[in-house]
């Protein structure tokens, strides 16, 4: 039965499901332990991009359906018109919505609350898809192609140090986060 577990999870189809799965939690470790399967040749590159992107603009359209059924909530509705956001963020979510979710996508962190306000504000749903898929492609392209020349290379591509890549990588992500929002809080402080 053990065996049987085993050799179903090395499943290409089950890999796909779980990468999937795995992108609604942490989507960067779900992007970079796709690209390090892909480059041990577990799963193939198509499979592991299209299921970080279906796992990554489903995941998006869900916060923003999140912040769409809050806006029925009246907790939300009193915080909404007691601290006057309306206009700040519709215009934030209105006029600038695909420039600012292109920025959001590179700035981890700020996906969770500023998705589901989208949807809380009600910014444009069609241009709302079409911006995080445009930023999802972005973004995956960037770091997976990254990930699995690294987990292809010569001095990788026999060993098992590739699986190393994946907390390395994540580490220098949430290093180099943490650098581009202590900028902008300083910007924004100097504003």
């Amino acid at each position: 039965m053990i065996d049987y577990l085993l050799n179903l999870s090395t499943q290409p189809a089950w890999i796909f499901l779980a990468i999937i799965l795995s992108s609604y939690l942490l989507e960067d470790v779900a992007i970079i332990s796709a690209a390090v399967m892909a480059a041990d040749q577990m799963i193939s590159v198509q499979l592991a991009v299209y299921a970080i992107l279906i796992g990554i603009i489903s995941g998006d359209i869900g916060l923003y359906l999140l912040g769409y059924l809050l806006k029925k909530h009246s907790v939300f509705q009193q915080w909404l018109v007691k601290k006057n956001r309306q206009q700040h963020y519709a215009t934030l979510f209105g006029h600038n919505l695909i420039k600012n979710i292109l920025l959001i996508r590179f700035v981890p962190g700020l996906r969770f609350v500023c998705y589901t306000s989208c949807g809380l504000f009600r910014a444009h749903f069609g241009q709302f898809i079409i911006a995080v898929t445009v930023a999802g492609v972005i973004w995956v392209f960037a770091v997976f192609t990254l990930i699995y020349q690294l987990g292809s290379s010569i001095w990788l591509e026999h060993s098992d140090w590739k699986w190393i890549l994946i907390p390395v990588v994540l580490m220098l992500l949430v290093g180099t986060n943490r650098q581009i929002m202590r900028r902008i809080q300083l910007q924004e402080k100097q504003i």
